[in-house]
């Protein structure tokens, strides 16, 4: 176990990390007591104090969810928690659950804020109805209709014994990675695979933590055989042995059933040694995040698996040539290693995965042909929820731009949406509609956005430490009215922030200065 899942199974044992307990720990490991402070204070799941009341109760302050009556769902069970008086009630970053707006989270179990607050006020939390998703359909991506089938395309491969065209056919079909940046998933393995360095890693991230996106969350929960399939192509492409799935703690449901699938795997011979009788060895672990969205960043992620805080690391060197303790890694999102059996199988892929949130009917994940139109996306959620006109659409997660309703037409693929002016993204669709008879107050969704930015910023770099505050700050005191200041202060953090946060923290905002003039003139 490195520093942080000693500390996570210090606090199981104790509730809390508790000051000896740490002193034991820093003496029994040889790492300065420092250090383990530093990483204590560092992650929000590591506690240096007891919980203050029976029960803990976390209620989703972000965009989703505030969409859906979130700011109500915080005033009215922050007001039950106070007078009951034996409750840590907490506002908190994106829970994973969009789908089920307002979310909360009541002694670790996901739920509505609907069930939370019925649970504490009848006063039986442990019976409350954890948060459900739709039924499940019969997803696309699936090659395997018959469940004896699966793990079919490693087979193949394997007794094949070509691994060195994986990467080939990978390249051919132009999959790209679904995480967000969009990177040629086939070019990133044949980067990973020509290193010489071993032994080399495989990586899951399944970190996702940005609001409006729990598309990965959905196929860990119904398609967990082919993000291992996935992982295990790859692991056989690249010359890995090991491979970890890096999960965000509030996904442990998921995270049960994926162990399962680990379990069945390996039972069936397609994880361990001499898989399938071959002479490949590879399996995989699950490795629970200590929090915190930034761990979704490839190198904080690495950072976080060798036991230290999770900061960014200034690139390059990237990954695939010093990753995990230095060695080549692999890195890919959950959605794209599960789109790779697929596209061994059939040549390539077409459709991808759709998180769709806000003011829709139904919420929920879909999985649509890329090209789809968001109109036709929207329709495929039962339409605007409460009959309300579009305002504007979210379509790439919290780090993309909004667009105006006059581009719901717009196909969602790559290039189709980044001359709009947003981006593909992670596929977190956020819609957003309009009170009739008000003015939608646009600005306020969009500093929800960058309070977001502002609050998971690690602080390792000054750009993005300040830059993010600092435009809150603006927002707070004037409004849309310090336009050209906001302008300079994006400008400077897409040009000198470490990562990804700041470079996309005032994105959202900007678009709603830019494309939505008449709006702010409403508000």
């Amino acid at each position: 176990m490195n520093l942080i899942q000693e500390l996570l199974a210090l606090q199981e044992s104790s509730g809390y990390l508790q000051d000896a307990d740490l002193e034991a720990l820093s003496r029994r490991l040889r790492v300065p007591l420092a250090e383990i402070e530093a990483v204590t204070s560092y992650y929000p799941r590591l506690r240096r104090r007891p919980h203050k009341g029976r029960h803990r109760l976390a209620v989703c302050r972000d965009l989703s969810c505030k969409l859906r009556g979130g700011d109500a769902a915080l005033r009215d069970l922050e007001a039950l928690s106070l007078r009951r008086g034996d409750v840590e009630f907490e506002s908190r970053s994106c829970l994973g659950r969009c789908d089920s707006a307002p979310a909360c989270s009541l002694d670790g179990k996901a739920m509505t804020a609907a069930h939370a607050s019925h649970a504490l006020d009848s006063d039986a939390p442990e019976s409350a109805a954890p948060a459900t998703a739709p039924a499940s359909p019969t997803w696309r991506i699936d090659p395997y209709p018959d469940p004896s089938q699966r793990y079919g395309v490693l087979r193949e491969a394997l007794a094949a014994g070509r691994s060195s065209e994986i990467c080939a056919r990978l390249e051919a079909s132009g999959l790209r990675g679904m995480g967000g940046a969009g990177f040629p998933t086939g070019r990133k393995w044949t980067l990973v695979a020509q290193q010489q360095a071993t032994p080399k890693y495989v990586i899951c991230n399944a970190d996702e933590s940005e609001p409006g996106s729990f598309k990965d969350r959905a196929i860990l929960a119904e398609l967990p055989h082919l993000v291992i399939e996935g992982m295990a192509l790859a692991a056989l492409a690249v010359g890995a042995r090991s491979g970890w799935v890096f999960l965000r703690h509030e996904y442990a449901p998921e995270g049960r059933i994926l162990s399962e699938a680990l379990e069945e795997a390996r039972n069936a011979g397609v994880l361990g040694r001499g898989i399938l009788g071959s002479d490949f060895d590879f399996d995989v672990e699950i490795f629970l995040s200590p929090g915190g969205y930034i761990l979704g960043e490839e190198t904080a992620l690495l950072e976080a698996l060798e036991g230290r805080r999770g900061e960014p690391r200034v690139k390059p060197p990237f990954p695939v040539q010093s990753g995990l303790h230095g060695q080549p890694t692999l890195i890919n999102n959950v959605e794209t290693l599960a789109q790779t059996p697929y596209v061994l199988r059939n040549g390539s892929v077409d459709f991808k995965f759709f998180s769709v949130s806000g003011d829709v009917e139904r919420p929920g994940v879909l999985e649509l042909p890329l090209g789809t139109p968001l109109q036709a996306l929207i329709d495929g959620c039962g339409g605007m929820r409460d009959g309300r006109p579009l305002l504007a659409v979210l379509p790439g997660g919290a780090s993309s731009a909004f667009l105006p309703a006059d581009r719901v037409d717009t196909p969602l693929d790559w290039e189709p949406l980044r001359e709009a002016g947003s981006a593909l993204g992670s596929g977190g669709v956020v819609v957003v509609g309009e009170v009739v008879g008000e003015g939608a107050d646009l600005l306020d969704l969009a500093a929800n956005l960058t309070a977001f930015f502002r609050n998971e910023s690690c602080g390792k770099c000054v750009p993005c430490r300040l830059g993010t505050r600092k435009a809150v700050e603006l927002i707070e005191r004037n409004g849309a009215g310090d336009r050209a200041l906001l302008a300079e202060l994006h400008e400077t953090l897409v040009d000198t922030s470490l990562c990804g946060l700041g470079q996309v923290a005032l994105v959202p905002l900007m678009s709603v200065l830019e494309s939505f003039p008449r709006k702010l003139e409403e508000i």
